[in-house]
Formats: structure tokens, sequence, C-alpha cells
């Protein structure tokens, strides 16, 4: 194992990974900028990075950690672990020291490899390959400086790359690092995570109850009720709709079991550490700002192309925008703003 992988992002998704991965025996580059985590490096130098959650060791440190993005694009695998609001930042710190030999991976993407393709054209580089993940690996957070927490063991997740003709050669490439399954196109796996249907919903149910804990609220203790576990399954059946006429395939597994398990978390213990996830605590959590853009607005826009009917989902953007003055149905990763590339985003190709 001595190719390098460089992770850059260093938030409590990067931290993880680059824990996973110095775990199994890679050599790591850890990056971000150093108002993003100067204290947490300090940290790290110091104790190693702590950690708990299922397969994880606590205590290792990456082989490098740098504020340097150069040193980073020193490996030819990257990982970019950034939220969606800063991508379109790190696709410009990166771009130039983008190589032909290069090979990124968005975790998770949001269509976040349209942002990087773009701004890779207009710099005028060229890449390897550029793929992203349906969702993050982790579900995860940052205790403090340096200390980090998973709830859940990572899972197998779908990657998808941008064109799609390129889906296979990214499996295979990423496929050694992680437990992977090729997805058909970008769309079908933004569509199919379940932040597009839990997220946006939970937190707009739980206003109340999110104000009342003042920043010490979790949705998955707090905001499961038979009223929120019905909203969801309203949703599964819109968003279903719109990808059985894209002619895409609906795998996300159905959210009531789940949610089922979680409201009876005595019985299940294995499921505490997801339920005491903070978050959210209020409109201007990822939750919303990144949850309404990047998926419940592709999902109405797909809708109305599709001339489906998804009321559920328009009312709950309809919603977060007067409530935050955003209009996601406009300002988010839709079916229009995908415009020239939406070739890119929406073929579909056979899953190896």
């Amino acid at each position: 194992m001595d190719e390098r992988i460089a992770i850059v992002g260093a938030g409590a998704a990067g931290v993880i990974t680059a824990a996973w991965l110095t775990g199994n025996g890679h050599k790591v580059i850890l990056c971000d900028s150093k108002e993003q985590c100067r204290e947490d490096f300090a940290v790290i130098a110091r104790k190693g990075i702590v950690v708990k959650g299922p397969g994880l060791i606590s205590g290792l440190c990456p082989d490098r950690m740098t504020y340097e993005i150069a040193e980073a694009m020193e490996a030819r695998l990257v990982l970019v672990c950034v939220s969606s609001g800063r991508q379109e930042e790190a696709a410009g710190w990166m771009a130039p020291w983008v190589r032909p030999d290069h090979d990124l991976l968005l975790m998770p993407g949001n269509l976040g490899t349209v942002i990087f393709h773009r701004k890779f054209k207009e710099e005028g580089v060229t890449y390897g390959l550029l793929a992203e993940l349906a969702e993050c690996l982790w579900a995860c957070r940052r205790l403090g400086p340096g200390s980090y927490v998973s709830a859940m063991p990572p899972g197998q997740r779908r990657i998808a790359a941008f064109p799609s003709t390129e889906t296979g050669r990214a499996l295979e490439r990423f496929g050694k690092l992680f437990s992977l399954k090729a997805g058909a196109s970008l769309v079908e796996n933004c569509l199919n995570s379940p932040n597009v249907l839990t997220h946006l919903s939970g937190t707009l149910l739980n206003l109340g109850g999110i104000e009342q804990k003042k920043g010490d609220f979790a949705l998955f203790t707090d905001g499961i009720s038979d009223g929120y576990i019905r909203c969801l399954e309203i949703l599964e059946e819109e968003r279903s709709e719109v990808l059985k006429v894209m002619g895409a395939e609906c795998y996300a597994a159905p959210l009531r079991p789940f949610m089922t398990m979680l409201k009876a978390s005595a019985d299940y213990p294995e499921l505490e550490a997801f339920k005491k996830l903070s978050g959210p605590d209020g409109l201007w959590h990822r939750y919303v700002t990144e949850d309404a853009a990047c998926g419940v607005a592709l999902l109405v826009s797909l809708a109305e192309k599709f001339d489906v009917e998804v009321p559920a989902a328009k009312a709950l953007l309809t919603l977060a925008s007067r409530l935050t003055g955003i209009e996601y149905r406009q300002s988010g990763r839709t079916w229009e703003w995908m415009g020239n590339d939406a070739v890119g985003c929406l073929q579909t190709v056979n899953k190896p």
C-alpha cells in the first residue's frame, strides 16, 4: 500500500476517513486551510485522532497534515470531504495543481462533480477521474478539537462518475479503499440518498422543539414521531414515482423500519450513538441549506420536467424558501442548473 492518498477537507468526515485509511495501512495526507483546522491539527499532532465508532482505531495520526494544497496534490488519489457550500472554493484551491493523472472522489457529492468539472474546464486543466458518492461514508460529528465520533459502520455506498461512462473505472479505482457499488448515474445516486427525505422534513416539522432545545436538539432522539414517519413515507412515494418515470432505480431501503427501531431504541442499543447525533440547530443548519438546495430542489425540478406530482416535496421546499428568504428552486442544483452537463449527470450506464 505504497500509494499516498490525499484528503482535502478536515471536518469530521475527512478526519474520520483519514483515521479509517491510516488504520488500514494507507499513507494519508490530510489537508485543509489553517482557518478551518489549526486547532484540530495541533491536537492530532500530539494525541493522534481521538475517534469513537465501529471499526475505527483511536490515536492514529495521518502520514502528513498540511495547510498547503500543493503538498496534498502530490498524491494521485484525492478524496474531497467538504460540504456542498465549500465545493466551489475547494475546486478553485485545487485547480492550479490538478494533473491528468489525478483521480478525485467527492465524499459525498451532491452533484459536486459538476462544480469541479466546470471549474477545471474554466481553468483549462485536465484531470483523470471525477467521481462522487451518493452519501457520506460516516454518520459523524466533531466532538471537540481533534475528537470525533462515527455512529455507524461505513457500509456499502454507491459511486458514480462524471460523465457516467467513467463509473466502471471509478469503481475499480476507489473500490480498493471502500465497499462501493456502481450507480447508474449521478442523479439516480443523489435522489436515493435518505438525506433528501429525512433532513429538510425533520427540521421543518420540529422547529418548535429545535428552538426550545437551544442548540441541544438531536433529530433522531427528539424529533421522531408517527407524523414524521408518515411524512417520510409520502416523500418516498413521490421520489419513487420520479425515479420510475426517469427509468432510474429506486434502491433506497424503506425508512419506516429504521425509524421505528430508533423510536424503540432501548431494544437496539447499537443505535444509541446514532440517536445522539446533534442537530439541526435551526434553519441555517446544513439539514436545510444543503439538503434543500442539493436534494429536494433536484427532486422537485425533475418532477416538473417529467410531469410528476410531488406536492409534499414542493410544500417543504416552498416553506424552506419562505422561512429563509432563499429561493431554493431557483438557486439549487436542479435540472436547469445542470444545463449542458445534464447528459453527464443523467445518462445511465450498466452497473458492473
